[in-house]
């Protein structure tokens, strides 16, 4: 990049200096966490800003925004700028919970707890789960919203979470606190804290402990989520006109019928079936398009989630101990546990019979006869096993982190050592789903005496063989384990100050695996979902520096770089320049430029290859060696299809800059603005096969007839049989290009009214504007497209304001947050502008009451959502609830009481 050449003799000479500061946190320098945290409090002063803009949650904003956990706080952020995943079930992530700042994929935020990065999940592979981290351990959290890889590294594009956790704390105190839905049965949740701590002369301690657990929320208790007509009026004989009946409930196809679909019996009775299981059975329908046709729909709303149920337990522990008068020792160690109940609708199985099953007349236990219709050999049963039990997966996270260091000084040198371990270990045991080559060979039959023996799918009173349900077990793990140490020294003194300087060095190694059962690796198993990651490890040595320059009075320059060295990819070095000028006390000028990387994930490095056969495919590569053109290529072929893990990814590369001001216009006020820009290339992906032979053509076009395409794209490639497709290699890699820009605005201040109170405003406003991604065109190239800015999950802007009134014991808060509209359209023939797709603006209001007791506790009241505000649904699918943006539970009512001793 030209930025890196541009500033490399600048950060060289800085790295022969002595180079960089500690003005912002490195957690490859973690001793003293004040030192090397990402500092900062939420911007009310000018002198508390520095050349990075830096955003600071404290433990008692975050209790008034009503919010109970980091996950809730983190993603309501007005920096998650396009929402991000928080749990949603039925998808095999539902226990983790991401951030993504500045609308960069999650991956590309780095979380730290202390000035150390957190440990990735394993389940998600590259970013951190958010719901690992207690709630009661929390100082404050400090959001860099800044390219930041000259200080940390990978993984630090868009910005840097740190979470600092408590280590002076004097006391006890215990918190309980209940949330209630107002409007929706399910999504209860109920969370305890313990904390204590004490010093003495040498040494301080804190130890906190947390429970926490939140109920289901199922599709049915949302009224506009569960099974109903798509529009009143509608007629309900037609499955085309429902929402949440799925056809998959008690349906058959064979040929003798030209395989139109029809019911189990003859009488088309389907409430016989709503004894099998959960859930309920609906019809018989049939459709608009065809009146022959026949089934039994099944409500897969009752039993599916929309949220899952969840557990979480932790405890943390911090000790900082004096050795001597000028170095200290802490050691910190932090267990978390959580349990995420995931529950689906039972299996919606299709499967053939090998035998004829000849027509059969039975009478059910409550008196009811029915005839069974009669199935040809080779016919189909579509069949909903909720008879065999709703799908569950039941996932169990377990996080250890364990931190030990010593920091200290030796005459005007600072210097710290320290080391940590952390491992995240996540099991599934996966229950109910089916072994599909147990299916058919289940189905029984008559015995010599003409007696049915085994399992008839059409009886209702029939359950499926034992043998039938499978289970979907997963285990993932990841760990790392560091070392990293440096030095802080003055340089020299210049006339406007000290020039210093900080140099440190860093040892790690991460490792990654992931597998699932055997049986639903080889695709015996229907009803679950995902693969395995695979097996990886790699160690990352780096060195890094700061160089804190006082230019004039009020001027400071600050330069950064960091060398990093991978086992797996090789190396990568990211520059950084800073400077902030104050050129009166009141006003504050900022400015950086970077480059940053994101490494390739483990999981994207190792994961293993899947191997199929992909029928009546478009074969563009025999057309072009035909003399035929892409446009009037009819070729059509079967070939070999693998993908998977690409060994030979490289890192994603960022370019990075910031423009900010800061002006304290009056006493206690002040007003902030940063532009920024993040531009990444390389970004990992997969590629369409037919776009891979589209880009195959354009290299031959353009550098010969002999360049396979995996000279351009390293691990792709196509396999050839004559002049034909054989097969087509797709893993994942560096094909993809991101340009994204905005502009991050807070307004902080307070009102004095002497015996009235005082009232506190605080406003973080995050408007993008431009954010773009590519695309391959039809000529094989990588091209950015159009704006996505205000597309559906693409709003432009989000704005948070708090108005915090607060008199002797008693204080109210009104914390207020908006998400701007967002459409999808299209540009018709007419030239006229078309929407066929949107979300409507949402602004939502949660209202707290807090009141200091005389009796050393504190008891707070609040309405989330207060107004009850429906939250927007997209218009071409208004049942469907969008989780990455809003809280779906409608008005949540939350008490909670804490006792300090």
């Amino acid at each position: 990049m030209n930025f890196k050449k541009a500033l490399l003799p600048f950060t060289i000479s800085s790295l022969l200096l002595g180079a960089p500061a500690v003005t912002a946190a490195d957690e490859e320098a973690a001793a003293q966490v004040e030192r090397i945290s990402v500092t900062g409090s939420r911007i009310k002063r000018v002198d508390m800003e520095g050349a990075s803009p830096v955003i600071s949650i404290t433990a008692a904003d975050m209790e008034l925004s009503g919010f109970s956990t980091v996950s809730d706080v983190l993603r309501n952020s007005t920096l998650n700028s396009f929402g991000s995943f928080g749990g949603a079930s039925n998808n095999g992530y539902s226990s983790q919970a991401q951030v993504a700042l500045r609308g960069a994929d999650p991956r590309q935020t780095l979380v730290l707890i202390d000035g150390v990065r957190l440990t990735k999940s394993p389940v998600s592979g590259g970013s951190a789960n958010l719901n690992m981290i207690p709630t009661a351990a929390i100082e404050r959290i400090d959001i860099l919203t800044d390219g930041a890889s000259a200080v940390y590294g990978s993984d630090a594009v868009a910005g840097v979470i740190n979470v600092i956790l408590k280590r002076d704390y004097e006391g006890a105190e215990f918190s309980a606190k209940v949330e209630a839905p107002d409007t929706i049965d399910g999504g209860d949740s109920q969370r305890f804290t313990l904390t204590a701590g004490g010093s003495s002369e040498n040494s301080s301690f804190v130890f906190a402990w947390e429970h926490y657990k939140e109920e289901q929320v199922l599709y049915s208790d949302l009224p506009y989520a569960k099974a109903q007509l798509k529009e009143e009026g509608l007629d309900p004989r037609y499955i085309d006109n429902w929402h949440g009946i799925s056809s998959t409930g008690r349906a058959l196809e064979q040929w003798s019928n030209g395989w139109v679909t029809q019911s189990f019996n003859q009488e088309n009775n389907c409430d016989v079936y709503n004894g099998q299981g959960s859930g309920t059975f609906v019809g018989p329908l049939t459709r608009l398009s065809d009146e022959s046709y026949s089934i039994c729909g099944y409500d897969w709303t009752q039993a599916a989630q929309v949220l899952p149920e969840t557990r979480r337990d932790s405890i943390m522990a911090n000790f900082t101990y004096s050795l001597t008068e000028d170095t200290t020792m802490f050691v910190r160690g932090m267990w978390m546990n959580q349990n995420t109940l995931d529950i689906s609708a039972g299996d919606p199985a299709w499967f053939p019979v090998d035998d004829a099953l000849p027509a059969r007349t039975i009478t059910t236990s409550d008196g009811t006869t029915l005839n069974l219709t009669p199935v040809e050999a080779g016919g189909w049963f579509g069949y909903r096993m909720n008879s065999a039990g709703d799908r569950t997966a039941d996932h169990n996270d377990n996080s250890l982190d364990l931190a030990i260091g010593l920091d200290g000084s030796f005459g005007d040198v600072y210097w710290d050592l320290s080391a940590n371990y952390a491992r995240y270990d996540a099991f599934t045991w996966g229950t109910n789903y089916t072994s599909t080559p147990q299916l058919s060979s289940s189905v029984g039959g008559f015995d010599a005496d003409g007696v049915w023996q085994g399992w008839d799918p059409r009886d209702p009173e029939s359950r499926p063989p034992a043998s039938v349900s499978a289970n979907f077990d997963k285990y993932r793990r990841s760990s790392q384990t560091a070392v990293r140490g440096g030095l802080q020294f003055d340089v020299a003194e210049l006339p406007a100050g000290a020039m210093s300087t900080y140099i440190g060095a860093s040892h790690a190694r991460e490792t990654y695996y992931s597998k699932i059962d055997a049986q639903a690796e080889a695709g015996n198993v229907s009803g679950g979902n995902g693969g395995s990651g695979g097996i990886g490890s790699r160690t990352i040595t780096a060195a890094f520096a700061e160089l804190a320059i006082p230019v004039i009075e009020g001027m400071e320059v600050k330069l950064a770089g960091r060398f990093d060295d991978y086992s797996d990819f090789g190396s990568t070095f990211n520059p950084q320049a800073n400077i902030s000028y104050r050129p009166v006390e009141s006003l504050l000028l900022r400015a950086s430029v970077g480059t940053g990387f994101q490494a390739p994930l483990l999981t994207d490095l190792y994961s293993d290859v899947v191997r199929g056969y992909d029928d009546d495919e478009a074969d563009l590569i025999g057309c072009y060696r035909a003399g035929i053109s892409i446009e009037e290529c009819d070729y059509r072929t079967a070939y070999w299809a693998s993908s998977g893990g690409n060994p030979d990814l490289e890192p994603e590369e960022s370019d990075n800059t910031n423009f900010g001001i800061v002006w304290q216009f009056s006493d206690g006020w002040s007003i902030s603005a940063d532009y920024w820009t993040l531009d990444v290339e390389g970004r990992v992906d997969t590629i369409d096969h037919e776009l891979i032979q589209i880009m195959q053509i354009q290299i031959w076009e353009t550098e010969g007839p002999n360049v396979p395409i995996s000279e351009r794209l390293p691990g792709v490639d196509i396999l050839y049989r004559g002049d034909n497709v054989d097969e087509i290699i797709s893993p994942l890699t560096n094909a993809g290009v991101r340009e994204s820009a905005g502009l991050d605005m807070t307004l902080n201040g307070k009102f004095d009214f002497d015996a009235a109170g005082s009232i506190d405003f605080d406003l973080n406003w995050s408007h993008m504007v431009t954010f773009k991604t590519s695309f391959i065109n039809e000529a094989g190239g990588i091209e950015l497209g159009q704006d996505e800015l205000g597309d559906v999950y693409r709003p432009q802007d989000r704005i948070n304001a708090n108005i915090t009134w607060s008199m002797d014991d008693h204080a109210i808060n009104l914390y207020s947050y908006y998400i701007s509209s967002q459409e999808d359209s299209y540009v018709d023939d007419n030239g006229e502008k078309q929407i066929f797709d949107s979300l409507d603006s949402f602004t939502g209001h949660n209202l707290t009451y807090t009141y200091n007791a005389p009796w050393d506790a504190t008891i707070s009241l609040a309405a989330l959502n207060v107004l009850d505000e429906d939250t927007p649904r997209r218009t071409d699918s208004p049942r469907e609830p969008v989780l990455s943006l809003y809280d779906v539970r409608g008005r949540v009512f939350t008490l909670n009481y804490t006792q300090r001793f």
